[in-house]
């Protein structure tokens, strides 16, 4: 059986997203374990209300839905508070992630890509090491806990796919 996982999604503290919560009725931030954080999960219909139309991505473009008005609404965004775009899509232990992390509308962070052929990086106490959704995080203030990575600790594999975390937001 094939174990899968998939994440566009957008991560900031409550007040950096309010603004993208209040203009997409489609925004729909999860607080995440561990951290003062929320998602904001980037599932179809508001990847299709932010999405600035022709625009194209480059063959090495190395996200599937960071689209520039994504990314225009993501430097705008920062001007409260770091935040980040992650994205990841395994099966079977293969796949590829990429994330980004903005701050005062510059990009302090990325893009940085992991691709299907890289080994998987280690995350160590070496802020220089693991994958680039866990680089990102740290660019959020996120710390990593004993064996528990960023990623692990802000339990952003509660779900398997954008759709789930979509599918099971509450209103906090």
């Amino acid at each position: 059986m094939s174990t899968t996982y998939e994440l566009h999604g957008i991560v900031g503290a409550p007040d950096v997203l309010e603004p993208l919560r209040e203009q997409f009725p489609h925004a729909r931030p999860s607080l995440l374990d561990g951290a003062e954080l929320a998602l904001v999960p980037l599932c179809e219909q508001l990847f299709h209300d932010i999405d600035l139309p022709d625009f194209t991505n480059g063959p090495d473009w190395a996200f599937d839905r960071l689209s520039s008005g994504v990314a225009a609404m993501l430097t705008a965004a920062s001007r409260v508070g770091p935040v980040a775009y992650l994205e990841a899509d395994y099966a079977g232990g293969l796949g590829r992630q990429s994330a980004v992390a903005w701050l005062d509308c510059h990009v302090v962070y990325g893009p940085d890509v992991l691709l299907p052929d890289e080994p998987f990086p280690v995350s160590t106490a070496d802020p220089h090491s693991g994958s680039p959704i866990v680089k990102a995080l740290r660019y959020l203030g996120v710390q990593a806990v004993g064996s528990a990575d960023e990623f692990v600790l802000l339990g952003l594999g509660r779900y398997r796919s954008t759709r789930d975390w979509c599918d099971a937001w509450t209103p906090f």
